[in-house]
């Protein structure tokens, strides 16, 4: 009796084991590029924190005042929002056939990525026409955690792609299960919308609304919406299929899939990272370059205010002493 109850539980916890591995090894594929996102952004906030160790600010308590109030206005920026909003839920309806469909998967994931490189370069387009007649401010305040986490995303998004292109373009045309014409245009619009968006980002957020008619119209707004929801929509993309080896045939052949695995295992949490975090960006421009509280030099009333009551207050008590 005793020996039939020990070989029950000895059963049940293998049995329990088996779950869990096999839970873990499912989800392995997903946490695994936020582990090195966490990391990356953490080795940033640590090597800004050490150049930044023995400096003063004298107004730094007002900027980090100012960054806890948040107001949000969504003045001309409705279009933007409807555009953007209608991608997310397609691109969501488009990740059901990832997990209910074998070779058909391949081909609706393929096709989703280029519908959606193919409209994220062609607002990126739009939004540099609207923006560059945007005041540019050399001087304008950008953290340094942005710029860093950009350049180095665009690198392993730029790496990540690059490999897609080399083994689309080299491989024996036999192997390939879809038409390489379609990898190919993955493959350069990729490369060519992530350098052109960094560039799109990084120009804007020194770009300020200046003028009574920039102030009232926003101009470049609604693209920067559509474009910040894109990001997203592909972030949620490349996170739950684009990236998983099964679905990339053609690089699986070319390399074989351990190399291809270690490839990914490097570039692909840059390359979803780059997406999130360009929303981010995007998120930060939408907030600060359209903001109706600026004044035309660039500082905030409620800031300009806290300046000049701070000045007072120094004053008065020179001359008191």
């Amino acid at each position: 009796m005793s020996g039939a109850t020990s070989h029950s539980d000895t059963g049940t916890q293998r049995s329990t084991l088996d779950v869990i591995n096999q839970i873990e090894s499912t989800i392995n594929i997903y946490l695994y590029p936020c582990l090195i996102e966490y990391s990356l952004i953490a080795l940033t906030v640590f090597f800004l924190m050490w150049r930044n160790v023995g400096k003063t600010r004298g107004d730094a308590f007002l900027r980090f005042s100012d960054r806890h109030i948040f107001t949000v206005n969504c003045a001309r920026a409705s279009r933007g929002l409807l555009i953007g909003g209608i991608i997310i839920l397609l691109t969501i309806l488009t990740l059901i056939p990832t997990y209910l469909l074998n070779d058909d998967a391949i081909a609706v994931t393929h096709i989703t990525e280029l519908v959606l490189l193919t409209v994220s370069l062609f607002i990126v387009f739009i939004g540099f026409i609207h923006t560059t007649k945007l005041y540019y401010d050399p001087h304008a305040h950008v953290d340094a955690f942005d710029r860093v986490l950009i350049l180095v995303t665009t690198f392993g998004d730029f790496a990540y792609s690059f490999f897609g292109l080399f083994a689309s373009i080299f491989i024996d045309r036999s192997k390939s299960q879809l038409p390489i014409g379609i990898e190919i245009s993955i493959g350069f619009l990729a490369i060519f919308q992530t350098f052109l968006q960094s560039g799109f980002i990084l120009d804007t957020l020194k770009r300020r609304t200046k003028s009574k008619f920039e102030i009232r119209n926003k101009p470049g707004r609604e693209t920067v919406t559509a474009l910040l929801l894109i990001n997203l929509a592909i972030w949620l993309h490349d996170t739950f299929s684009a990236k998983k080896v099964r679905l990339n045939p053609i690089q699986t052949a070319y390399y074989d899939a351990g190399t291809w695995a270690i490839i990914q295992a490097f570039t692909s949490p840059l390359s979803i990272f780059y997406r999130f975090h360009s929303s981010v960006c995007l998120a930060d421009i939408w907030q600060e370059v359209y903001g109706d509280s600026e004044n035309h030099n660039g500082i905030k009333p409620r800031e300009k205010f806290s300046r000049h009551r701070l000045a007072n207050m120094n004053s008065r008590h020179d001359t008191e002493h």
